[in-house]
Protein backbone atom coordinates (compact mmCIF):
# COMPACT_ATOMS: atom_id res chain seq x y z
CA UNK A 1 0.00 0.00 0.00
CA UNK A 2 1.46 3.35 -1.05
CA UNK A 3 1.89 6.06 1.58
CA UNK A 4 0.56 9.31 0.10
CA UNK A 5 1.12 12.78 1.54
CA UNK A 6 -1.89 14.98 0.79
CA UNK A 7 -0.07 18.31 0.70
CA UNK A 8 -2.21 21.40 1.33
CA UNK A 9 -2.21 24.92 2.73
CA UNK A 10 0.37 27.19 1.16
CA UNK A 11 1.47 30.79 1.44
CA UNK A 12 -1.28 32.62 -0.46
CA UNK A 13 -4.88 33.70 0.03
CA UNK A 14 -5.92 30.41 -1.55
CA UNK A 15 -4.81 28.39 1.49
CA UNK A 16 -8.38 28.18 2.79
CA UNK A 17 -9.57 26.70 -0.51
CA UNK A 18 -6.65 24.27 -0.48
CA UNK A 19 -7.63 22.96 2.95
CA UNK A 20 -11.15 22.22 1.70
CA UNK A 21 -9.73 20.44 -1.34
CA UNK A 22 -7.48 18.33 0.89
CA UNK A 23 -10.44 17.37 3.07
CA UNK A 24 -12.19 16.06 -0.07
CA UNK A 25 -9.14 14.00 -1.05
CA UNK A 26 -8.79 12.56 2.45
CA UNK A 27 -12.50 11.67 2.54
CA UNK A 28 -12.64 9.93 -0.84
CA UNK A 29 -9.17 8.44 -1.45
CA UNK A 30 -9.22 4.65 -1.92
CA UNK A 31 -8.01 3.25 1.40
CA UNK A 32 -7.56 -0.20 -0.14
CA UNK A 33 -4.79 1.24 -2.34
CA UNK A 34 -3.36 4.16 -0.38
CA UNK A 35 -2.47 5.19 3.14
CA UNK A 36 -2.96 8.98 3.15
CA UNK A 37 -1.73 11.60 5.59
CA UNK A 38 -2.54 15.30 5.43
CA UNK A 39 0.51 17.57 5.38
CA UNK A 40 -0.15 21.27 5.98
CA UNK A 41 2.36 23.77 4.61
CA UNK A 42 2.53 27.20 6.21
CA UNK A 43 5.21 29.87 5.99
CA UNK A 44 6.45 29.29 9.51
CA UNK A 45 6.01 25.51 9.73
CA UNK A 46 5.11 22.27 7.95
CA UNK A 47 3.21 19.67 9.93
CA UNK A 48 1.26 16.43 9.59
CA UNK A 49 -2.20 15.90 11.05
CA UNK A 50 -2.38 12.44 12.59
CA UNK A 51 -4.40 10.97 15.46
CA UNK A 52 -5.82 14.40 16.34
CA UNK A 53 -2.40 15.97 16.82
CA UNK A 54 0.14 17.94 14.79
CA UNK A 55 3.52 16.39 14.01
CA UNK A 56 6.42 18.38 12.59
CA UNK A 57 7.68 17.55 9.10
CA UNK A 58 11.42 17.15 8.60
CA UNK A 59 12.00 19.24 5.47
CA UNK A 60 15.40 17.65 4.87
CA UNK A 61 13.78 14.43 3.63
CA UNK A 62 10.00 15.15 3.92
CA UNK A 63 9.54 12.64 6.72
CA UNK A 64 7.54 12.71 9.93
CA UNK A 65 8.52 11.19 13.27
CA UNK A 66 5.41 9.43 14.59
CA UNK A 67 5.55 7.77 18.02
CA UNK A 68 9.28 7.21 17.70
CA UNK A 69 9.17 5.86 14.13
CA UNK A 70 10.13 7.72 10.95
CA UNK A 71 7.25 7.87 8.47
CA UNK A 72 8.28 8.44 4.85
CA UNK A 73 6.09 8.85 1.78
CA UNK A 74 5.90 7.07 -1.57
CA UNK A 75 4.27 10.05 -3.28
CA UNK A 76 2.72 13.48 -2.81
CA UNK A 77 -0.78 14.51 -3.84
CA UNK A 78 -0.22 18.26 -4.25
CA UNK A 79 -3.42 20.19 -3.65
CA UNK A 80 -1.81 23.52 -2.73
CA UNK A 81 -3.47 26.26 -4.79
CA UNK A 82 -1.11 29.17 -5.35
CA UNK A 83 2.44 29.36 -4.04
CA UNK A 84 4.41 27.14 -3.42
CA UNK A 85 2.35 24.30 -4.88
CA UNK A 86 1.26 25.77 -8.20
CA UNK A 87 4.37 27.65 -9.31
CA UNK A 88 7.04 24.94 -9.41
CA UNK A 89 8.62 25.48 -5.99
CA UNK A 90 7.24 22.36 -4.32
CA UNK A 91 7.80 20.38 -7.51
CA UNK A 92 11.51 21.28 -7.44
CA UNK A 93 11.70 20.23 -3.79
CA UNK A 94 10.12 16.84 -4.50
CA UNK A 95 12.28 16.38 -7.59
CA UNK A 96 15.42 16.82 -5.46
CA UNK A 97 14.11 14.25 -2.97
CA UNK A 98 13.02 11.79 -5.68
CA UNK A 99 9.40 11.75 -4.47
CA UNK A 100 6.72 11.41 -7.21
CA UNK A 101 4.01 14.07 -7.20
CA UNK A 102 0.65 14.63 -8.86
CA UNK A 103 1.22 17.70 -11.02
CA UNK A 104 3.30 18.79 -13.98
CA UNK A 105 7.02 19.35 -13.52
CA UNK A 106 8.87 22.52 -12.49
CA UNK A 107 8.81 24.11 -15.96
CA UNK A 108 5.15 23.27 -16.57
CA UNK A 109 4.06 24.73 -13.27
CA UNK A 110 6.20 27.88 -13.42
CA UNK A 111 4.90 28.71 -16.91
CA UNK A 112 1.22 28.03 -16.19
CA UNK A 113 1.26 29.96 -12.91
CA UNK A 114 2.30 33.08 -14.82
CA UNK A 115 -0.76 34.18 -16.81
CA UNK A 116 1.22 36.20 -19.36
CA UNK A 117 3.75 33.42 -19.93
CA UNK A 118 0.90 30.94 -20.43
CA UNK A 119 -1.02 33.02 -22.96
CA UNK A 120 2.16 34.06 -24.81
CA UNK A 121 3.21 30.44 -25.18
CA UNK A 122 -0.25 29.29 -26.23
CA UNK A 123 -0.57 32.14 -28.72
CA UNK A 124 2.73 31.05 -30.30
CA UNK A 125 1.15 27.61 -30.82
CA UNK A 126 -1.88 29.08 -32.57
CA UNK A 127 -4.39 29.28 -29.70
CA UNK A 128 -6.58 32.40 -29.43
CA UNK A 129 -6.03 34.57 -26.34
CA UNK A 130 -6.96 38.07 -25.14
CA UNK A 131 -4.72 41.08 -25.70
CA UNK A 132 -2.78 41.88 -22.54
CA UNK A 133 -0.19 44.12 -20.89
CA UNK A 134 1.97 43.27 -17.85
CA UNK A 135 2.96 45.89 -15.26
CA UNK A 136 5.78 45.52 -12.74
CA UNK A 137 5.83 47.07 -9.29
CA UNK A 138 8.11 50.11 -8.92
CA UNK A 139 8.24 50.68 -12.67
CA UNK A 140 6.56 53.50 -14.54
CA UNK A 141 3.72 52.91 -17.00
CA UNK A 142 1.39 55.02 -19.08
CA UNK A 143 -2.36 54.60 -18.64
CA UNK A 144 -3.16 55.89 -22.12
CA UNK A 145 -0.84 53.40 -23.81
CA UNK A 146 -2.32 50.56 -21.72
CA UNK A 147 -5.86 51.41 -22.75
CA UNK A 148 -4.83 51.81 -26.39
CA UNK A 149 -3.69 48.19 -26.21
CA UNK A 150 -6.49 46.53 -24.23
CA UNK A 151 -9.38 49.02 -24.33
CA UNK A 152 -12.32 49.28 -21.92
CA UNK A 153 -13.76 47.34 -20.26
CA UNK A 154 -10.75 45.27 -19.21
CA UNK A 155 -9.67 42.89 -16.46
CA UNK A 156 -6.89 43.66 -13.98
CA UNK A 157 -5.39 40.63 -12.24
CA UNK A 158 -2.30 39.54 -10.30
CA UNK A 159 -0.13 37.89 -12.95
CA UNK A 160 0.75 35.07 -10.57
CA UNK A 161 -2.29 33.99 -8.61
CA UNK A 162 -5.63 32.26 -8.66
CA UNK A 163 -9.19 32.03 -7.34
CA UNK A 164 -9.76 35.55 -8.76
CA UNK A 165 -8.17 37.04 -5.63
CA UNK A 166 -7.16 40.64 -6.36
CA UNK A 167 -9.01 40.64 -9.70
CA UNK A 168 -11.18 43.53 -10.92
CA UNK A 169 -13.29 44.29 -13.95
CA UNK A 170 -12.61 47.89 -15.00
CA UNK A 171 -15.33 49.64 -17.00
CA UNK A 172 -14.16 53.25 -16.87
CA UNK A 173 -10.87 55.12 -16.62
CA UNK A 174 -11.30 56.16 -12.98
CA UNK A 175 -11.46 52.52 -11.87
CA UNK A 176 -8.14 51.53 -13.44
CA UNK A 177 -5.61 52.79 -10.88
CA UNK A 178 -7.51 51.43 -7.82
CA UNK A 179 -7.76 48.05 -9.60
CA UNK A 180 -4.02 48.06 -10.34
CA UNK A 181 -3.23 48.91 -6.70
CA UNK A 182 -5.54 46.12 -5.53
CA UNK A 183 -3.79 43.56 -7.76
CA UNK A 184 -0.33 44.73 -6.66
CA UNK A 185 -1.27 43.84 -3.07
CA UNK A 186 -1.32 40.19 -4.19
CA UNK A 187 1.63 40.08 -6.58
CA UNK A 188 4.58 42.12 -7.86
CA UNK A 189 3.27 41.74 -11.41
CA UNK A 190 -0.13 42.78 -12.72
CA UNK A 191 -1.70 41.69 -15.99
CA UNK A 192 -4.33 43.79 -17.72
CA UNK A 193 -6.40 41.91 -20.30
CA UNK A 194 -8.91 43.04 -22.88
CA UNK A 195 -12.50 42.12 -22.11
CA UNK A 196 -13.84 39.22 -24.15
CA UNK A 197 -17.61 39.31 -24.35
CA UNK A 198 -19.07 35.84 -24.64
CA UNK A 199 -19.93 32.57 -22.95
CA UNK A 200 -17.51 31.40 -20.25
CA UNK A 201 -16.77 27.68 -20.13
CA UNK A 202 -14.17 25.60 -18.35
CA UNK A 203 -12.94 22.13 -19.29
CA UNK A 204 -11.23 19.64 -17.02
CA UNK A 205 -8.61 17.25 -18.40
CA UNK A 206 -7.27 14.10 -16.76
CA UNK A 207 -5.41 10.96 -17.75
CA UNK A 208 -7.83 8.04 -17.86
CA UNK A 209 -6.80 4.49 -18.68
CA UNK A 210 -3.50 5.72 -20.10
CA UNK A 211 -4.98 8.41 -22.36
CA UNK A 212 -5.43 12.16 -22.04
CA UNK A 213 -9.17 12.75 -21.69
CA UNK A 214 -11.14 15.99 -21.65
CA UNK A 215 -14.17 15.92 -19.37
CA UNK A 216 -17.57 17.44 -20.26
CA UNK A 217 -17.11 21.19 -19.92
CA UNK A 218 -19.02 23.48 -17.59
CA UNK A 219 -20.74 26.73 -18.50
CA UNK A 220 -20.24 29.49 -15.93
CA UNK A 221 -23.06 31.96 -15.31
CA UNK A 222 -21.99 34.35 -12.53
CA UNK A 223 -24.46 36.37 -10.49
CA UNK A 224 -21.66 38.90 -9.96
CA UNK A 225 -19.87 41.11 -12.48
CA UNK A 226 -17.59 38.17 -13.32
CA UNK A 227 -16.58 34.75 -11.96
CA UNK A 228 -14.86 36.15 -8.86
CA UNK A 229 -13.96 34.53 -5.51
CA UNK A 230 -17.51 34.95 -4.16
CA UNK A 231 -19.01 33.45 -7.30
CA UNK A 232 -16.58 30.54 -7.22
CA UNK A 233 -16.79 29.60 -3.57
CA UNK A 234 -19.85 31.26 -2.03
CA UNK A 235 -22.60 30.12 -4.35
CA UNK A 236 -22.89 33.29 -6.43
CA UNK A 237 -22.80 31.46 -9.75
CA UNK A 238 -24.58 28.79 -11.73
CA UNK A 239 -22.35 26.03 -13.04
CA UNK A 240 -24.08 24.13 -15.83
CA UNK A 241 -22.54 20.78 -16.78
CA UNK A 242 -22.49 19.94 -19.60
CA UNK A 243 -22.31 23.44 -21.11
CA UNK A 244 -25.23 24.55 -23.28
CA UNK A 245 -23.31 25.09 -26.50
CA UNK A 246 -23.32 23.64 -29.99
CA UNK A 247 -22.02 20.04 -30.08
CA UNK A 248 -19.37 20.78 -32.70
CA UNK A 249 -18.02 23.68 -30.60
CA UNK A 250 -18.24 21.53 -27.48
CA UNK A 251 -16.02 18.89 -29.08
CA UNK A 252 -13.66 21.54 -30.46
CA UNK A 253 -13.06 22.98 -26.98
CA UNK A 254 -12.49 19.50 -25.55
CA UNK A 255 -9.97 18.88 -28.31
CA UNK A 256 -8.22 22.20 -27.63
CA UNK A 257 -8.07 21.36 -23.90
CA UNK A 258 -6.45 17.99 -24.59
CA UNK A 259 -3.92 19.65 -26.90
CA UNK A 260 -3.06 22.20 -24.21
CA UNK A 261 -2.57 19.40 -21.67
CA UNK A 262 -0.17 17.65 -24.06
CA UNK A 263 1.64 20.75 -25.38
CA UNK A 264 2.29 22.10 -21.88
CA UNK A 265 3.30 18.62 -20.64
CA UNK A 266 0.73 18.63 -17.85
CA UNK A 267 0.10 15.74 -15.46
CA UNK A 268 -2.64 14.84 -13.02
CA UNK A 269 -5.78 16.94 -13.43
CA UNK A 270 -6.01 20.43 -14.91
CA UNK A 271 -8.78 22.83 -15.89
CA UNK A 272 -8.67 25.17 -18.86
CA UNK A 273 -10.86 28.30 -18.82
CA UNK A 274 -12.22 29.71 -22.09
CA UNK A 275 -14.36 32.62 -23.28
CA UNK A 276 -16.27 31.93 -26.50
CA UNK A 277 -15.94 35.35 -28.16
CA UNK A 278 -17.48 35.89 -31.59
CA UNK A 279 -17.86 32.12 -31.91
CA UNK A 280 -14.14 31.49 -31.27
CA UNK A 281 -12.83 29.86 -28.05
CA UNK A 282 -10.18 32.06 -26.40
CA UNK A 283 -8.00 30.58 -23.66
CA UNK A 284 -8.21 32.64 -20.45
CA UNK A 285 -5.93 30.57 -18.23
CA UNK A 286 -4.77 27.07 -17.35
CA UNK A 287 -5.32 25.84 -13.78
CA UNK A 288 -2.82 23.10 -13.00
CA UNK A 289 -4.01 22.57 -9.40
CA UNK A 290 -7.76 23.09 -9.80
CA UNK A 291 -10.08 23.20 -6.82
CA UNK A 292 -11.26 19.86 -5.47
CA UNK A 293 -13.74 20.82 -2.77
CA UNK A 294 -17.47 20.13 -2.64
CA UNK A 295 -18.00 23.40 -4.57
CA UNK A 296 -15.43 22.62 -7.25
CA UNK A 297 -16.02 22.00 -10.93
CA UNK A 298 -13.77 19.04 -11.82
CA UNK A 299 -15.68 16.51 -9.65
CA UNK A 300 -18.95 17.69 -11.25
CA UNK A 301 -17.53 17.13 -14.73
CA UNK A 302 -16.16 13.70 -13.87
CA UNK A 303 -19.51 12.64 -12.39
CA UNK A 304 -21.15 13.45 -15.76
CA UNK A 305 -19.24 10.57 -17.34
CA UNK A 306 -19.61 8.18 -14.41
CA UNK A 307 -16.26 8.84 -12.72
CA UNK A 308 -16.75 9.21 -8.97
CA UNK A 309 -14.41 11.13 -6.66
CA UNK A 310 -12.54 8.01 -5.53
CA UNK A 311 -11.85 6.84 -9.08
CA UNK A 312 -10.81 10.37 -10.05
CA UNK A 313 -8.32 10.60 -7.18
CA UNK A 314 -6.90 7.19 -8.10
CA UNK A 315 -6.51 8.25 -11.74
CA UNK A 316 -4.66 11.42 -10.70
CA UNK A 317 -2.27 9.47 -8.48
CA UNK A 318 -1.66 6.71 -11.03
CA UNK A 319 -0.94 9.16 -13.84
CA UNK A 320 2.07 10.50 -11.97
CA UNK A 321 3.82 7.27 -10.93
Amino acid sequence: MQKIAVVCGGYSGEAEVSMRSAAMVMEHIDLTLYSPMKIVIQKNRWFAEWKGAEWEVNRNDFSVMLDGEIHQFDGAFIIVHGTPGENGLLQGYFEMLGIPYTTGDVLNMSITFNKKATTTFLKSLGFSVAESVVLYKNEEWNVDSILQRVGLPCFVKPNNGGSSIGTSKVKELGQLMPAIEKAFKEDGQVIIESFLNGTEVTCGVIQWEGKVRALPMTEIVSENEFFDFEAKYKGKSHEITPARIDQALFEEIQNLSEKIYIQLKCRGMIRVDFIIHDGLPHVVEVNTVPGFSAASIIPQQAACVGIDKTALITAVIQSCF
